[in-house]
């Protein structure tokens, strides 16, 4: 399929709608030379009526070729839009609120959990004594600092980690949120439609358990 641009495709449309309709002036200017050289003792009537055709397929280049000005006029408005900048900064937008959080494992080594479905999961976005917090009931909170226009939050917690023969296990857990959809209106005013995020969970060996390391996908979708 051959692209073109929307600048080239609207002067192209006005060349090809004012070249036919001059065409057709150009055409009746002939067959009316013709008619003159047959029929000279009509040449009175037939004169006048080859004169107000002409003048009708005039005023008809004339208003088409205003149409197509105008369309092209409204094309090229359209055109100045693009391209649309969108990023993935959660600057503009407030993403306090409840969440639920449903997750994927992506890469899971040296934990007896490894492999095994976890169930979406209740996650709070708040206003903290330092700023946004998140918070997973009953698993751990943490503050969240920004980086350009990423959330993230380090903390420890002992309750993600099967203990070991009955030892809690501390694990590291480290949570990035992002933009996962932004969608834009035609005043430019945009709209965070979703969030993404990842959770890096690792803990160090301990008595007869090995360590591990897992890495979660997911999504955050409003409550």
């Amino acid at each position: 399929m051959t692209n073109r641009s929307i600048e080239a495709g609207s002067r192209t449309g006005r060349q090809v709608v004012t070249r036919g309709l001059a065409a057709a002036v150009a055409l009746v200017f002939v067959l009316g030379a013709c008619s003159d050289d047959e029929t000279d003792s009509d040449s009175g009537t037939s004169g006048d009526s080859q004169e107000e055709t002409i003048d009708e397929l005039t005023a008809e280049v004339e208003e088409q070729t205003q149409r197509a000005d105008d369309a092209e006029e409204a094309l090229l408005e359209i055109a100045e839009q693009f391209p649309i900048e969108v990023t993935a900064s959660l600057d503009d937008f407030d993403v306090r609120g409840a969440y639920t959080m449903k997750l994927t494992e992506a890469y899971c080594d040296g934990l007896p959990s490894c492999g095994a479905g976890r169930p979406d999961i209740r996650v709070d976005i708040v206003d903290g004594s330092n700023g946004l917090e998140i918070k997973v009931p009953n698993v751990f909170t943490a503050g969240l600092f920004d980086i350009n226009g990423t959330l993230f939050a380090v903390t420890d917690s002992d309750l993600i980690v099967e203990p070991c023969a009955g030892t809690p296990r501390v694990a590291r857990v480290t949570t990035t949120i992002f933009a996962d959809g932004v969608s834009v209106a035609a005043d430019g005013s945009r709209t965070l439609t979703g969030l993404g995020a990842s959770l890096l969970v690792s803990t160090d060996a301990i008595d007869a358990c090995t360590a591990g390391v897992t890495f979660w996908a997911a999504t955050l979708t409003p409550a």
